[in-house]
């Protein structure tokens, strides 16, 4: 994960990402710009942002800096942007160049097989955590596919 600790004021015109995980800080960047999944569909932000608090899911947060664009799978949870920040927290962060591609898909694959199991029943914990799962496997393989991987 990038962990760019810079020390200081933020430049003119750059926003500070911050993606925390419960293991810890995964990425601390000064970025150009941010795309991330809320619920509601994709959102962006660019420095100076007015406030906003959104609800993510799992899918693909894409971020620029420095004319490249980085690419993490996050999991389910939340994002708080205003001005030139934005915290990202959620369960899960994985770089895009970091995706077991054999691994992932050989897990969404057994996932989705366990949720067909549930037919009308789509309801309980079980089902919850195996939906939670899918949409993080999915997650990952969305990322590696566009960081060129998949």
């Amino acid at each position: 994960m990038d962990t760019d600790l810079a020390t200081g004021p933020l430049r003119s015109g750059v926003l500070r990402l911050d993606v925390v995980t419960p293991a810890g800080v995964a990425v601390r960047k000064d970025v150009d710009q941010v795309e991330a999944p809320s619920v509601d569909g994709e959102f962006g932000v660019l420095p100076g942002h007015l406030p906003l608090l959104a609800a993510l899911r799992a899918g693909v947060v894409r971020y620029r800096s420095e004319g490249k664009t980085f690419v993490l799978a996050v999991g389910a949870g939340f994002a708080e942007a205003g001005g030139d920040a934005m915290t990202i927290l959620t369960d899960r962060c994985l770089d895009a160049k970091d995706v077991d591609l054999a691994k992932t898909r050989s897990d969404l694959d057994a996932a989705s097989k366990k949720l067909d199991a549930f037919a009308g029943a789509q309801e309980g914990a079980e089902f919850e955590e195996l939906s939670r799962s899918a949409q993080w496997f999915q997650a990952q393989l969305d990322a590696a596919r566009e960081s060129g991987r998949g």
